[in-house]
């Protein structure tokens, strides 16, 4: 593997509004063969080329305008968001393996056999990249089959060290990040199939983590290891400033009207999601202009770890309006009111607005 160099100062959200690919591969700084680390996701080079372009169109905002489709509860896969970097791993699931080692000692060694062997079960769950935000909404949410890491661990006859804090999560492509071993009760699940089938290659195949509580950049696609270590482990994206714990920050998004559309006068029906990870979404309000708050109906969910879907029927006016939605928690947590959210860099917190001209 030839020897990676650090990327430019360029965050994801720079390469998902820069010049297509071009920008994408320069970022990675390698020749667009070569693997390289990733947050959320690593595809092939020919798939990064059109990646920003699928990005654009999979269930996102740009995918709807007034009267557009409703958003799914469950993402297809082939709508799943993907944020990718570079080259996606062939793998193939007879010879794949997993280890778990403490310290250098190997503990365990899981391959796919087992896991069947082990009566996977369901799990809903959202995803969303912290490199996200109101224009590029990378979140998407389906059914996982696997299990909780720690049945799997315990099933191997795996005691978890008590004299360890944290964890070094490897992908086949290299990427890694540190995760505390407290996710393990979480818990974290392995997971194999999304949405009845076997993951897609671009979303981990053949087995990846799902991390509650924590953006995509923790949740690494394609594991090969598991390492309990000494010291705390600082992966790819947080060594370029990206948040260390990841936490998943209340947000809400509005994905109907498209931002900049026209409007009739009348009955107009805003929606979008909300999510805050682990806290779950009890509340969605919506103003028009600088009016007040009205509550909007919750359509799906208000679970941990799943996404809330909503609506708001608006009657509107003539004229040029702005129309902003925010979020509430269980835990009273709110999205902060700036619609491009506080802080880049942890992950999007927003309260999403767009403009509508309404004739």
């Amino acid at each position: 593997m030839p020897a990676r160099s650090s990327p430019p100062a360029l965050t994801r959200r720079d390469l998902l509004a820069g010049a297509g690919a071009t920008a994408l591969l320069a970022a990675c700084a390698e020749p667009a063969a070569a693997p390289v680390e990733a947050a959320d996701a690593a595809d092939s080079s020919a798939d990064a080329a059109t990646g920003l372009a699928n990005d654009a169109t999979v269930d996102t905002a740009s995918d709807v305008a007034s009267g557009g489709p409703p958003i799914h509860p469950i993402t297809e896969n082939e709508r799943f968001y993907i944020t990718s970097c570079c080259a996606t791993p062939t793998v193939d699931a007879a010879t794949w393996t997993m280890t778990i080692s403490d310290r250098g000692t190997l503990l365990a060694t899981l391959d796919m056999a087992f896991l069947e062997s082990l009566k996977p079960r369901d799990k809903e769950h959202t995803l969303e990249c912290i490199g996200g935000g109101p224009h590029y909404q990378l979140i998407s949410n389906a059914i996982w089959t696997g299990l909780p890491l720690p049945e799997i661990l315990a099933a191997k006859g795996v005691q978890i060290p008590g004299d360890v804090a944290e964890m070094k999560i490897t992908g086949l492509d290299e990427f890694s990040t540190g995760l505390p071993v407290t996710d393990l009760t979480l818990p974290m699940w392995l997971v194999w199939r999304v949405n009845g089938a076997a993951l897609p290659p671009e979303h981990g195949f053949p087995a990846r983590l799902l991390v509650p509580n924590r953006y995509g950049m923790k949740n690494p696609k394609w594991v090969k290891a598991l390492e309990f270590v000494a010291q705390t482990y600082i992966g790819f994206w947080e060594s370029q400033g990206w948040s260390k714990t990841a936490y998943y920050r209340p947000n809400a998004y509005i994905r109907g009207p498209a931002t900049a559309s026209t409007a009739q006068i009348g009955p107009v029906q805003v929606f979008g999601t909300a999510f805050a990870g682990r806290d779950a979404i009890v509340k969605v309000d919506v103003r028009v202009d600088s009016g007040p708050w009205q509550t909007a109906t919750l359509d799906y969910s208000g679970v941990q770890d799943v996404w809330t879907l909503w609506h708001f029927d608006w009657q509107a006016t003539a004229g040029n309006h702005t129309v902003q939605a925010r979020c509430l928690t269980a835990s009273g947590a709110t999205s902060d009111e700036n619609p491009e959210g506080s802080d880049a860099l942890a992950g999007y917190n927003g309260s999403m607005a767009i403009s509508v001209t309404v004739a």
